[in-house]
């Protein structure tokens, strides 16, 4: 390990802290000579959860390494170890622990993202970051691993009628290196990403004719080194169209998505509000019906009660006519 290396620090669990925060916490413990992480794709850097520090030489580094002491910013444990720590798959970090989630309904609450996710197992911190450019992110930390795996093998997740992309932050060691972020003395040698070029000999010959062949030769390794290096740049060129079109594929997923649950949110409105509307009317027509039935049970009680009433008084008249008639004829003997 260089002198470089050796007072450089991994800092995670930093992704709903601001740079310039983690560079004022810092900068009490020392001189800060570089701030960088190594992520090569803008598209992956909401999944960065973590950034490189370096201090200069007279920095005393036991104050993050060797003593026990928790670093928090905004009641935000961060996660600190030295320089190659991370690059090895024995180091334990928080990242492990952590799912990133990205979904464009800007009025999505927290407190219901974190408990659709609850069901996977304890949660110990649910952070949200707005991108500004219609995007919103959303960190959550579990307490066991475990609940990473079981999140991660679900294939889709949906929280009310929004789609969620939802993955498991990067590690240093998962990204490409970023040669211009980096400090200068941790950077690889030229060599590994820089070819050679090749060196032609121009020995001198006394005879003209094996000049001239010399010289052919040499011309025809330059024209296959042209072609090789053109269709070095050809393949260079369509891998980076196609890792752009991949970009833009994830990035129009999310978008889609939103505006299919969108769809489905209106037409499932549309459908509750016409069956609020054919009850009404039903129940509107039962009473009718109702109402009308009533009235005409009404006019038969009358009808039958009047009938009734004109019996009573005809039965009656003619018994009174009966009397009349027997109190006229009476007897000669009672007389």
């Amino acid at each position: 390990m260089n002198s470089s290396s050796a007072h450089t620090i991994y800092v995670g669990n930093i992704q709903s802290i601001k740079d310039d925060q983690l560079r004022e916490y810092f900068q009490r413990f020392g001189r800060i000579e570089a701030f960088y992480h190594n992520c090569t794709r803008a598209a992956d850097e909401w999944l960065i959860d973590y950034r490189f520090i370096r201090f200069t030489s007279d920095t005393d580094m036991s104050v993050f390494l060797t003593n026990k002491i928790d670093h928090l910013i905004c009641r935000i444990r961060l996660d600190i170890h030295p320089y190659q720590a991370p690059f090895s798959d024995e180091t334990r970090l928080t990242s492990d622990r952590k799912i990133c989630i990205a979904h464009t309904d800007s009025k999505l609450n927290r407190n219901v993202i974190k408990k659709a996710f609850a069901k996977y197992g304890r949660i110990l911190n649910c952070t949200c970051v707005s991108s500004g450019n219609g995007v919103e992110y959303v960190y959550i930390e579990f307490e066991s691993i475990n609940s990473i795996r079981s999140v991660l093998s679900k294939q889709r997740h949906v929280v009310g009628r929004t789609a969620l992309a939802v993955k498991q932050p990067l590690k240093p060691s998962q990204v490409e290196v970023k040669l211009e972020c980096m400090p200068r003395d941790d950077r690889p040698p030229r060599e590994q990403y820089q070819s050679r070029s090749s060196h032609v000999d121009t020995a001198q010959y006394s005879s003209a004719f094996v000049h001239q062949e010399e010289i052919l030769r040499s011309q025809r390794r330059l024209s296959n080194t042209s072609h090789t290096s053109a269709e070095t740049n050809h393949e260079s060129s369509s891998l980076c169209s196609q890792q752009q079109l991949k970009d833009y594929e994830d990035e129009y997923e999310v978008i889609i998505r939103q505006d299919l649950d969108e769809i489905t949110y209106q037409l499932d409105k549309f459908l509750r509000s016409q069956s609020k509307t054919y009850k009404k009317l039903r129940h509107y027509i039962l009473n009718e019906l109702q109402s009308q039935s009533s009235s005409s049970e009404n006019e038969e009680g009358e009808v039958v009660s009047n009938c009734s009433f004109s019996s009573d008084s005809e039965a009656q008249k003619s018994r009174q006519t009966k009397r009349l008639k027997t109190t006229c004829f009476v007897p000669n003997s009672v007389i």
